[in-house]
């Protein structure tokens, strides 16, 4: 049974709703297909070909009033009692019309020609809206392939009866008509049981289900460019189609002249090219599709088709070159392509898409065919046109449908990508319009918004219109540094009003630029140091910091000794546990000068707390490069880690070279050396990708996941840095396929999920980590939200989710990475068999230089888990050994 659902390429559960939507599928082709010979049979014999416009004018002029009554019978009684009502409905009108050929009532040949056209549209719609139902995503890239044969089997079996039969004297083309009554009801049994077992296909009992409306799907189809470009590209495979159709009827009946001989030729025809059809979708049709997606299918049926208008162009009016043309498009319309176009529609939710297709399926491709009617007309009766008109009509229309598709598959790929990251991160936006730049209004809202953008953009539009008195004094003790640092520039403010801000406001900047406009106010006349030296004598210990700040702080060159000399005498005059220490600390960062740095090298290694912790978040603002060695190591000691990590990221790439030389040095510290990716991580410079991207291939797993997590925050906050892709897809296939190897060792060691060992254990959490580490590492080469977003999906455990991540990377990934990647999100039963024995693998696990998992391979075997494997002693022995001496 295995072997069957592997060459089907069925999971297990799968079996009786993908055979009951097969049977289902088949019933109605292989009616539908002895309808359309009966119909071809009786109209070809008394009507030219080129009369068919005229019926599809007539289809296109009725299908809106059928369908908005097959629509509103849906929403009144639910989809089971419809689909069944309509089988039977079906089965009455033909034997009103089986009456009517009998009594050779002329009209009987139009309406049956405009009903079968009904028919086929309604019964093959049910059946893929059901399919569409019960099948997620991925299930229905792998399966309605499959599932699609059915329709091509229903074919063949319909042309051969049709062929048969229509050859018999006692059944002939008119009885056939009533064949199609035994498998109507047929098909109407398995509907029931199909949809049965499905339940949730159905609306709840009770609830009426929601009717479609089409205004409101006509303006879902308006407002989506991935909807109009589906509409488009189904109405231009329908216009082709008609097209192909009139030219084989013509073709047709110019070979043959009897009824009979029409309707049987037609349901041969049918019936060879649908039984190779059958076996080219069995053997293959579902791979084609899942290994080149839709991108590339969608192409296949326009390109066979030119080929085959090229042949009839050659050869008009040959029996066998109209084959060829029709013979291609049959071939591959209720196979690959049929599957292929279901597929354009998974992305959508579920409501759209119920809305959508019921407009496209059953009006909008019937509107198509009017079009296409009109365009044959045209051709034929206004140019008189015959078959190489109509060929090189087909030609044209086939070059803008390959333009078409090739727009739908990028826009498909973004529609996935946008139902994968629902929600958009956006920037702010500070300022959406303003009435009147310079209105008092306008920008009084400014300056009381919360934002603090937003205030700073209000208080330069009140300077630039000349009213500084517009700014509230309050913003001088907002609670944003940006703006009470703005407001201390822009407010009058007395000295005393200063002096306070320097005593009470929180931030050094703040304080010292308040000592700045004091001193500017002050009657001392000369340079700025000398207007500052008052306030470095004041007994606020505050007041000294900030005028110092400020000194230091200056365009003027501080006479050499100056700075010193100040910091000593406040030095001096503190006591060892003062806090004043702290504020010390706190102001050297604002002071960056060399003769500031011996006194920040010591508060360093201040023995309080706190006070180390100021001077080491201090230094990054100070930014000398004297103090980087002395910060460095504090990267190993977890208390100041956090600290030393924040304070080196403010160096930027000055200090790269140094970082880099310690990462990069085997005998380095590991804890510094698993720090430095934390650091590098904030420093978007192309030389710290550089570095990171060396990194991966690191002996320590820990180095090699930072160093993959910090490259995907570069690729986030810089995405013109550039990440060789040439090394990271080396490093996802490495790691990829070391993932998918300890998932197969799970699946071959341990069949029922139910055991407790630590081998079990240590598996499930290496392949976890490491299909994180890949994804993340995909974040490198695909767009980085789609990457990420696909991790925060996986992780979620949405089924219906997880397929479309799926899909979106079969469609993103190049060819040489889906075959790692989609495994370990996917993993059906051909990834999980591995090739290596168990013997094997417990041999490789006892061998490897983890040692976590030698032990842990160890301690399951000598608990005797697999009494079939043997010859593992001296390894095990070897393991041991190594556990006694800490190795």
């Amino acid at each position: 049974m295995d072997r069957v659902r592997s060459f089907l390429n069925l999971q297990r559960g799968e079996e009786r709703s993908v055979f009951l939507l097969f049977s289902y599928l088949t019933l109605i082709m292989t009616a539908y297909i002895i309808t359309k010979a009966v119909r071809d049979g009786l109209f070809l014999q008394k009507f030219s070909a080129y009369m068919l416009p005229w019926v599809y004018l007539g289809i296109a002029a009725i299908i809106g009033f059928v369908v908005s009554i097959y629509v509103k019978l849906s929403a009144r009684i639910g989809q089971t009692a419809v689909i069944v009502g309509s089988l039977l409905f079906f089965i009455g009108n033909l034997l009103l019309l089986w009456w009517g050929v009998r009594k050779q009532w002329t009209p009987t040949t139009w309406i049956f020609y405009v009903w079968t056209s009904m028919f086929g549209i309604i019964v093959v719609t049910q059946v893929w809206t059901v399919a569409n139902q019960v099948l997620d995503l991925r299930q229905a890239k792998r399966l309605f392939p499959l599932i699609s044969s059915g329709a091509i089997l229903g074919s063949a079996l319909g042309g051969f009866t049709a062929a048969r039969l229509a050859k018999v004297k006692s059944v002939g083309t008119d009885n056939l008509m009533l064949v199609l009554i035994p498998l109507l009801l047929l098909a109407g049994i398995v509907a029931q049981m199909l949809l049965a077992r499905h339940s949730h296909s159905r609306a709840p009992q009770g609830k009426r289900q929601k009717q479609i409306d089409f205004k409101t799907a006509l303006k879902t189809i308006k407002d989506s460019p991935y909807l109009k470009l589906i509409v488009v590209l189904l109405a231009l495979s329908n216009i082709v189609t008609l097209v192909v159709g009139i030219q084989f009827a013509d073709v047709v009946k110019h070979a043959f002249s009897a009824k009979n001989q029409i309707t049987s030729f037609m349901g041969s025809f049918t019936a060879y090219f649908s039984l190779f059809s059958f076996l080219l979708q069995v053997l293959a049709g579902s791979r084609l599709v899942e290994k080149f997606g839709v991108r590339w299918i969608i192409l296949v049926l326009p390109l066979a088709l030119t080929g085959g208008t090229l042949v009839l162009l050659a050869f008009p009016l040959a029996l066998w070159a109209g084959m060829v043309l029709k013979g291609s498009d049959h071939t591959l319309r209720y196979s690959i392509d049929r599957a292929t176009t279901e597929l354009l529609y998974l992305p959508l939710p579920q409501s759209t898409k119920a809305e959508v297709k019921a407009v496209t399926d059953m009006v909008g491709q019937r509107l198509a065919d009017g079009v296409g009617a009109l365009i044959v007309l045209f051709v034929t009766l206004v140019l008189k046109g015959g078959q190489v008109s109509l060929c090189i009509l087909d030609l044209i229309l086939l070059a803008t449908w390959l333009g078409i598709a090739f727009r739908t598959r990028r826009e498909y790929v973004r529609v996935l990508w946008g139902v994968l990251l629902e929600g958009r991160d956006l920037g702010k936006e500070v300022i959406g319009s303003i009435v009147d730049r310079n209105s008092l209004p306008s920008i009084k809202t400014l300056l009381a918004a919360k934002d603090e953008d937003v205030v700073l953009r209000g208080m330069e539009l009140a300077v630039g219109a000349g009213h500084r008195e517009w700014i509230p004094r309050e913003l001088i003790s907002d609670s944003s540094t940006r703006v009470r640092l703005k407001a201390m520039e822009i407010v009058p403010l007395s000295e005393r009003e200063l002096l306070e801000r320097v005593q009470n406001d929180s931030n050094p900047l703040v304080r010292a630029s308040a000592i700045v406009r004091a001193a500017q106010q002050t009657s001392v006349v000369g340079r700025r140091e000398a207007a500052l030296t008052q306030y470095l004598q004041s007994t606020d210990l505050r007041v000294r910091l900030s005028a110092l700040t400020a000194l230091a702080r200056q365009r003027e060159p501080v006479t050499p000794g100056t700075l010193k000399k100040a910091l000593d005498q406040i030095v001096a005059e503190l006591q060892p546990d003062s806090g004043g220490w702290k504020d010390v600390a706190e102001a050297l960062g604002e002071v960056s000068h060399p003769e500031a740095a011996e006194l920040h090298l010591r508060l360093l290694q201040h023995p309080n707390p706190k006070v180390k912790k100021q001077a080491i978040l201090s230094a990054g603002q100070a930014g000398r490069r004297e103090l980087v060695p002395f910060l460095i190591p504090l990267l190993s000691d977890a208390e100041w880690a956090p600290d030393a990590r924040l304070t080196l990221r403010e160096y930027g790439y000055r200090i790269l070279g140094s970082l880099a030389d310690r990462l990069r040095d085997p005998t380095e510290d590991i804890e510094i050396r698993r720090n430095i990716p934390l650091v590098l991580a904030y420093i978007p410079d192309q030389p710290a990708v550089d570095i990171l991207l060396d990194a991966m291939g690191d002996y320590d797993g820990v180095v090699r996941y930072r160093s993959i997590r910090a490259l995907g925050k570069l690729r986030l906050v810089d995405p013109s840095l550039h990440f060789d892709p040439e090394r990271v897809v080396t490093c996802v296939r490495d790691d990829g396929k070391k993932t998918l190897g300890f998932r197969q060792a799970q699946a071959s060691l341990y069949p029922q999920d139910g055991s407790k060992d630590l081998l079990l254990q240590l598996l499930k959490d290496k392949f976890e980590r490491g299909k994180d580490r890949v994804f993340r590492l995909l974040a490198l080469l695909l767009p980085p939200r789609a990457a990420m977003g696909s991790i925060l999906v996986i992780r979620a455990g949405d089924r219906l989710a997880t397929a479309k991540v799926i899909e979106l990377l079969d469609n993103l990934l190049p060819g040489k990475l889906k075959d790692v990647v989609l495994p370990l999100i996917e993993p059906s039963a051909r990834w999980l068999k591995s090739d290596r024995t168990r013997q094997q693998i417990l041999a490789a696990f006892l061998s490897d230089p983890d040692p976590i998992l030698r032990e842990c391979a160890a301690d399951a075997l000598r608990k005797k888990r697999w009494p079939e494997v043997t010859g593992l002693e001296p390894l095990l022995a070897r393991v041991e050994e190594g556990i006694r001496h800490g190795r």
